[in-house]
């Protein structure tokens, strides 16, 4: 019988980390358990003007070469990992709120793209990404790389 109340228990920890994560609440520091297992996603914006769409995503802490773009169809997808500064045993965490580990955002874009025309760019922590837009709708999976 101890099965069925275990069970239950994980479902009722997972929805609470679940509604941690859709919250944007920041992380217990006093439950270290919940760390090694809570991915992040960076925050983002996505406009359009007449000529093309601006995706603009917050990924502070990264390398250009650390983040993965590419385009499949209307999806853009940016995938990447943010490591864990290592912790010292002198230090005393108050609050963990920055996200680390891998994320992965795709985004529909509201028009299609020209993808040979695609421009990236990586500066004080925000990708901008600037996609031509065309009349006509092309597919495909074409890798996009940063400057």
């Amino acid at each position: 019988m101890s099965e069925p109340r275990d069970f239950e228990a994980e479902i009722a920890k997972l929805r609470d980390k679940m509604n941690q994560i859709l919250s944007g609440a920041s992380i217990d520091a006093e439950q270290p358990e919940l760390l090694d297992e809570v991915d992040w996603m960076p925050y983002l914006d996505v406009l359009e003007n007449s000529d093309e769409i601006i995706v603009r995503a917050d990924i502070p802490g990264m390398k250009p070469d650390e983040i993965d773009l590419s385009i499949s169809g209307n999806i853009l997808q940016i995938k990447g990992e943010r490591e864990r500064e290592i912790e010292r045993e002198d230090e005393n965490y108050h609050a963990i709120e920055r996200g680390y580990g891998r994320f992965s955002r795709q985004v529909t874009l509201p028009a299609p793209a020209k993808v040979d025309a695609i421009a990236a760019s990586y500066k004080d922590g925000v990708l901008t990404v600037r996609l031509p837009k065309i009349g006509e709708k092309k597919t495909g999976r074409v890798k996009v790389d940063l400057e």
